[in-house]
């Protein structure tokens, strides 16, 4: 993976090109003040102005019994106060306006999906500046666009890139995770879809799966194929109906993009292709028993593979069909069928102490010690 792709992945980068088939937004430069808020791991201080005045007034009674509470607690006099951004929360009120009234917030690259257990409302949708700050201040994903965007870069080291950072502030969609797909392309070529959520198993993919895999195949070819700059990149697409495809986002094709239902190994090529067939997700016919019978042979090419004007399409005649050109025909499609083949939150972590995460894990073995001698 090369600096240049990280780059082409970036929002600003692809928005303008895509606009038409994917969700309005609004891009807002980050200034160095705010930049620089980011970028502090201190104490987090929302900035002054960037949460509306409480409507709610209390009776004299309560603030007198408030008081007295008050009076029995000891303080040190040191208040911490939130930077001035009176500016720039302007420029996100109007953007918020524009798109709305709720957007959902993410940096070049990252969205702070980590971060929705510190929302009072447990998700991303954001309606004043200051819901934007809480979840961008609190996201490991949006600290790591912020410090080391380039860590799986093959050329980090000799590139001198300079990154012009900006706030996304993208319109408010209501999503179904059942219809989040994440799609693989390799050499230019669509080579694997799967569900974007791998926490759970969604009946209405398997059933529709035809549907889903052709709809999602058109999309790419009449949009993105040959309109996208880099040979090798991911995307997600949110498919919500039939013969309707949005979307989402781009990402690098390299480890610092989660597979999902698939490894790295055998998207870039490097696994027997034969042995994908061993991480599908869902109950498949033995391949052996296919190629012995061509009647069932067509059956199986059809129920997993559409054919189109750039690739060789199947005959009945073609009786000698290969395990790799069957394969290789058309892209794999993975989904979860069953309940047992439901993988954990990536995101449940992140809303742990890091003391519990780190002995469920075993990553620091000093406080395995330490607890134990306790």
């Amino acid at each position: 993976m090369k600096v240049e792709e990280v780059l082409s992945c970036s929002f600003p980068s692809w928005y303008d090109k895509f606009k038409k088939c994917t969700i309005k937004s609004i891009v807002v430069p980050l200034t160095p003040e705010v930049l620089a808020y980011m970028q502090d791991n201190g104490t987090l201080v929302l900035p002054e102005g960037s949460q509306p005045e409480p409507t709610y007034k209390k009776n004299k009674e309560e603030e007198d019994e408030e008081g007295d509470d008050w009076d029995h607690c000891e303080t040190s006099g040191c208040v911490v106060q939130g930077p001035k951004l009176e500016e720039y929360n302007s420029k996100i009120k109007d953007a918020i306006k524009k798109l709305g009234g709720s957007v959902f917030p993410k940096l070049n690259w990252s969205a702070p999906k980590d971060a929705s257990w510190i929302a009072l409302n447990n998700s991303l949708r954001c309606c004043t500046p200051g819901d934007v700050y809480l979840l961008l201040k609190s996201s490991n994903f949006v600290t790591h666009d912020l410090t080391a965007p380039f860590k799986d870069c093959d050329d980090v080291n000799v590139a001198d890139t300079n990154i012009d950072y900006c706030l996304v502030l993208r319109g408010w969609m209501e999503i179904n995770p059942a219809h989040e797909f994440r799609c693989f392309v390799r050499n230019k070529e669509l080579v694997g879809i799967c569900q974007r959520d791998i926490s759970q198993s969604y009946c209405c993919i398997g059933s529709d799966q035809a549907n889903i895999r052709s709809d999602i195949i058109s999309f790419w070819q009449e949009n993105i194929e040959n309109r996208f700059p880099l040979p090798n990149y991911v995307i997600d697409v949110y498919r919500p109906a039939k013969d309707c495809v949005i979307l989402l986002d781009f990402n690098p094709f390299g480890e610092t993009t989660d597979g999902l239902l698939f490894s790295w190994p055998e998207l870039k090529g490097l696994d027997d292709a034969r042995q994908c067939l061993s991480r599908i997700i869902e109950d498949e016919p033995d391949l052996n028993s296919i190629m012995e019978d061509p009647a069932a042979n067509v059956f199986y090419f059809n129920e997993r593979n559409f054919t189109d004007s750039n690739r060789q399409s199947y005959s009945p005649e073609r009786n000698a069909l290969t395990h790799s050109s069957l394969l290789e025909s058309l892209p794999e499609f993975r989904f979860i069928s069953d309940a047992t083949g439901v993988q954990p939150s990536p995101y449940m972590q992140y809303g742990l102490p890091m003391d519990i995460v780190d002995l469920s894990t075993g990553q620091d073995p000093q406080k395995f010690i330490d607890f134990l001698q306790m």
